[in-house]
Parts: structure tokens; sequence; C-alpha cells
């Protein structure tokens, strides 16, 4: 638990086909237990596939999709190890899947579970939390059909992706989140982990890295500005060896140039405890104490139980903090993500508590921080949710703000799963000030970030559903790529492992790009290089990705389908290089489909189901308007022209 309230898991790439059932369930066993639960996940399923009636691997498949949030996954396969005669031998499934009902908002049937569960023999103490459980349902019920007065929705565009985003909040017109994202370029393990790092945006703008923060080994996050805006907290962290991540909380000053300095700030050992995790700092002004007051989360000693929130009196000493006190609103269950807001002088955070909606619950109490303030008070839907609604932030002025939320989106890490990742989402008022509930203070209905005009009645169109309804499907490809510099018309780099490093040079090629045009050009040259590699390049990985799931229902359906593919590049190299490169192009097409989902399609392959067939075009259909200038770089490489040309085409699909 404690790993995922940190960050979220990795996307993980595997490539196990042919490995044995016991194979598959050591690897799970594994990660399981380094509390990789993506790893697991994927490796029980793997197993599944070649021993499909192993109860044992069945409820180890649905203990893995439950830690990793893959609730609807998780709740068929507890349903599956039900119906079995030996389910006996795993008396609590009956409470698992009533929680993961309860996640995705099935209340009466998660009702039904826990009041199953509790007529049966099971574990003491989740007999005890089933009763709450149950009790919890028949109040959410209620609770999820009266809907308080606010719209959410996720935030701009370019901010949210299949990873996780989290930790969003506002200072002026800069908003600042973190990402978990990036490579962890030194990970030993394998297959290599993601890191996350923190980043700003101003308006609508693309999201940057924070310059002399961010470390390429180790996890950036969680930050926060003192009340004088001279001090930047944030946290850093590390994998364990266990898979757990231990954080500790810095700062930087400001400069004289009023940029972060390079050096960090330790907290001292009081606040960043040895053998804990210390996490998630957040600043507040108390009117009590007159004091300018450090929250944070730890897992230290002395605390009410799981993760707790603490705080500390920031002196005016350099480096000095009083020694930190346990947060009277704390519960054996985890509070997390406290963030402060000096107006109401109210703290917010989220917890687990059964009583809740389902996951993280988002609520508030008012200061004194050492003082019962009474019951914490749950924020209304849809802020709250049966998901996990964390990261709670409010504008100064308390007319809107942000949170993060694993409910059902558009960016899923694992699509055929349904979960992972946190988005970021932002919320305001929609009735007049005297109708709002007294649980929330007043909003304005000033949006926290400029929006789009509205267009009520445009809907977009639905995903495609058949085969054809892809075609043609594009995916572009980086210079060169894959295998620079050879002859070779082989390669063996999938797909998805070419896209993944050129997404992420996005700001590269926006900076050459940028230096072809005129200084008041250059915006509307950004914004066309941001709407190519979002457009063209995210969208035909995404699309592909679809394209598999469904060409698997296909060939399960029984159907014998060809498919075939062009390649195509830019005009930079010679024309017989360029042959050899659209075939490599080809060739990770063809990679892909061989290692999708572990291997899943390889049977089809093998008896000839399911044909790849390949025709390579080289360059000499690339357009004639793009550089083959090799002194040329920024044109015949990071020019938009070059780069629509590197691609390879699904151009017909033919089915039998």
């Amino acid at each position: 638990m404690k790993y995922w309230l940190l960050f979220i898991l990795s996307f993980l790439v595997f490539n196990g086909y042919g490995q044995s059932f016991s194979a598959f369930e050591k690897a799970a066993e594994k990660a399981f237990l380094k509390k990789d639960y993506y790893s697991a996940l994927h490796h029980w399923r793997s197993a599944l596939q070649r021993k499909p009636d192993d109860l044992h691997a069945l409820y180890q498949y649905a203990e893995s999709a439950r830690l990793f949030y893959a609730f609807e996954t998780a709740a068929e396969a507890y349903e599956k190890v039900l119906k079995n005669k030996g389910a006996t031998a795993f008396p609590d499934t009956y409470y698992f899947l009533g929680l993961v009902q309860k996640s995705l908002g099935a209340y009466n049937e998660a009702y039904v579970a826990f009041d199953t569960y509790l007529s049966q023999a099971g574990t003491l103490t989740f007999q005890q939390q089933a009763v709450l459980e149950r009790g919890a349902c028949e109040k959410a019920k209620k609770r999820i059909n009266e809907p308080g007065p606010f719209t959410v929705a996720p935030i701009a565009a370019r901010i949210n992706t299949p990873y996780s985003e989290f930790g969003a909040w506002q200072q002026g017109d800069t908003l600042y989140y973190s990402s978990n994202r990036f490579d962890h370029k030194k990970d030993k393990y394998q297959p290599k982990r993601k890191l996350s790092k923190i980043l700003y945006t101003v308006g609508t703008g693309r999201g940057r890295t924070v310059n002399n923060l961010n470390s390429d080994t180790l996890h950036t996050a969680h930050t926060a500005i003192s009340l004088n805006a001279q001090r930047f907290y944030y946290t850093s962290c590390a994998y364990t060896s266990t898979g757990e991540i231990d954080c500790a909380i810095y700062y930087r000053k400001k400069s004289r140039r009023n940029r972060w300095s390079e050096q960090a700030y330790l907290l001292p050992s009081t606040i960043n405890r040895k053998g804990s995790t210390n996490t998630q700092p957040a600043i507040g002004y108390d009117s009590t104490l007159q004091a300018e007051v450090l929250y944070f989360v730890s897992d230290r000693p002395g605390g009410k139980g799981g993760l707790d929130i603490w705080w500390s009196i920031v002196e005016k000493v350099e480096n000095k903090f009083s020694e930190p006190l346990n947060f009277y609103g704390n519960t054996a269950e985890d509070e997390i993500t406290p963030f402060v807001h000096n107006a109401q002088q109210r703290l917010y955070y989220s917890g687990n508590y059964p009583e809740g909606l389902g996951g993280f619950d988002i609520y508030y109490q008012a200061f004194h921080p050492d003082k019962d303030q009474g019951p914490a008070i749950s924020l209304p839907t849809p802020l709250n949710s049966s998901y996990n609604d964390i990261y709670f932030s409010l504008q100064s002025s308390g007319e809107a703000g942000l949170f993060s939320s694993n409910r059902p989106g558009e960016n899923y890490l694992d699509a055929l799963s349904k979960s992972c990742c946190n988005d970021i989402y932002s919320f305001k008022k929609n009735v007049p000030p005297e109708n709002i509930d007294p649980a929330m203070p007043p909003l304005s209905g000033t949006p926290l970030l400029p929006e789009s005009p509205p267009t009520p009645t445009y809907e977009p169109p639905p995903p495609p559903t058949q085969l054809a309804d892809f075609l043609p499907l594009a995916l572009y490809f980086d210079n060169d790529e894959p295998d620079p510099r050879t002859r070779k018309t082989k390669t063996k780099k999938d797909y998805l492992s070419t896209y993944e490093p050129y997404y992420a040079r996005l700001d590269d090629y926006v900076a050459e790009y940028e230096a072809l045009f005129s200084e008041e050009q250059v915006p509307e040259a950004a914004a066309k290089m941001v709407q190519f590699f979002e457009d063209k390049l995210k969208f035909g990985a995404d699309r592909l990705k679809l394209f598999s799931q469904i060409l698997l229902t296909r060939l399960k359906a029984g159907d014998q389908v060809e498919i075939f593919v062009k390649g195509y590049t830019s005009p930079r190299a010679q024309s017989d290089y360029n042959l050899l490169l659209g075939k490599r192009r080809v060739s990770s097409l063809s990679n892909h489909f061989a290692s999708y989902e572990e291997g899943v399609f390889q049977p089809y392959l093998k008896k000839g189901q399911l044909i790849i067939t390949e025709k390579s075009f080289g360059e000499t259909t690339a357009d004639e308007a793009v550089s083959d200038d090799l002194e040329d770089v920024r044109r015949s490489v990071f020019s938009i022209d070059a780069a629509r040309e590197r691609r390879v085409e699904i151009v017909e699909v033919k089915r039998n």
C-alpha cells in the first residue's frame, strides 16, 4: 500500500512467450513480494494462459489486480474463484470481492459480498471490517446520487499521460505538478522502472521539468513553497531492496536571480526520521500559533497507524524545525497528501476509511493541529468517488482547485486491465454560492486554467471497433530508427519500444524546429510540433494498442487475418540505405505482434491464422519538399515534413 501511495508502478514490458507455467509462477511470486503488482499481474495472466484451471494462480491473479487497482479484472477473477469447488481454500474471497466492487461504485453488489462474507467463517479482522464496509455501502448509495454543486474535468491537454500525474497546485499563472513517466537510466531492476520528476507549466502550455532539481536516478516529487516564497520544498525518494520507496524532504532557496538554487538542504533528522519514509510536504500558517507550519506524511513510530500526517513549526533559525507532532485527525488507517488553506484555516487530506465512498476520499478538518476539532468532513461527489481521490489543492481565493484521481478516463497504462494511473482534474462551482453545501468553501466559478470555448453540440467520434476502421494506421519513428547506422533489414526492437524514447524528445524537437522561424512565428511553430507529437505520434501508438486488442478478439473468434504493411523514410540517406531502413521499420511492427502481451499472437502466427505481409517503399515515395541536405539537420531531421515521412503504415487488412 505504501509503495502505491508514494508513486504509481512503472510501465513494464514483457517478452516471455515460451516460458513454462512454473517459470511464470515463480516470476509472479517474486514480483508480488517486491510489491511490483503490475509485473505480478502480467506473470499470473501468462501462467493462467498455460493452466486456466489452476485455482491458486487465479486467486493470486485477482490479488495482484486488486493491489494494482485493476478493479474490473480483480472482480472478474474473484468471481471465478467463488464458482470453483475449491473456493473454500480461500475463505476471504468474498471480503476482497466486496472491496473491489465498492471501489467500482457497485455498492449493491458490494453489500451482498460483505453480507455473504459475514455469514461465513473468515478472518476476525476482516469480519470486523466487513461490518463497517457493509454499512458504508448503504450510505454510499445515497451519497452517490446526491452530487455536490461542482463541475469536475480532466485538466488541460498535454499534462495528463498514460502514466501518473499528481501533486498539482498553482501559484499565479504557474502550475506545478509531478509525473511518473521518466526513465530510470541506471536501474538494475529488470525490466527498468520509471521515475517521477517535478514539472511546471504556464497557462495551458506543455509541462517542462524544473531546472537543476530533478534526478535521473531518484524520484523527485511533492512540492510546496514557503509563505515568503523563498523556499521550495520537495521530496527525493529511492527504491529500496524490497521494492518500496523511501523518501526524504529537502528544500531549495531562491537565488538573487529569482531562481531555485542548485544547493539542496536536507531537513533535519527530527523531520527525516531514519528508518521511516517522510514525504508530501505542505506549508501553512496557523493563526492560533502565529507560526508557519510544515505538514508532512510519515510511517514513523508513535503514530496512529499506517501513514500519518505530522506537523512541525518552521523556526526562523536556518533549517530548524520544532519536534514533529502527530496530527489529531489521524486514525489507524492511512492519511496522506495534506494541503493547507490559510484563509479558511483548514487542512485538507485524503484517507482510506471504510465509511468512505471507496479507496481514498478527500476530507478536511479545522486547525489547531494539536487539538481535537471533531470528526473529519468528507467532500461531496463528484470531488469524491469510489476511486482514489488524492492530492487536493484549493486556490488561495477558495474559488477553484485541483486533485488527482485514478477514476476511469482516457489514459490507461494497462488498457487490458483498465488500470493505473492518476490523472489531474480541475473543479469549479456550477451553482450560486448560497446553494453550496457547507462542507465546501464558496467557489466563484472561475476555472483554474483557461479553457477552450465550449462546444456543447460536439461529440468526439467513438473509437474504432472494426479493424478496417483503423486504416490507414500510421506509426512514426525518430530519425534513422530503429538501429541507426546499420544496413540490416531486420531489427530486434518492437515498435512501441522505439516510440517511447521518440515521444520523450518532444522538447528537443520543439527547440530545433523553433530555430527555423522568426521570433513572431515561434509560438505557432512550437504549437504545430506539439500537435504533431500528440495528434500523429502518440495517436498512432494509442491506436496500435487498440488495434491489437481488437485483432486478438477476432483471432479468438476464429478469423484468419492478413495485415499489409508499408514502410517509409525521409530522404536524408541514399536510396539503397533508405530501402533497408524502411524494411527495419516494417520489421519492428512485425515484432510488435510477435511480442505483444507476452507473445499472445505467437500461436496464431505459427499456424498462419495471422499473417504480416511486408513491403518497404523506402525514400521513393517521400515528399519532394522534404530536405535531403545532411548539413541542414533542422530541416532534414527536426522539421514536421521530415518527421511525417518516417513511418510505417498498416494499409490493408484482409479477413477470412
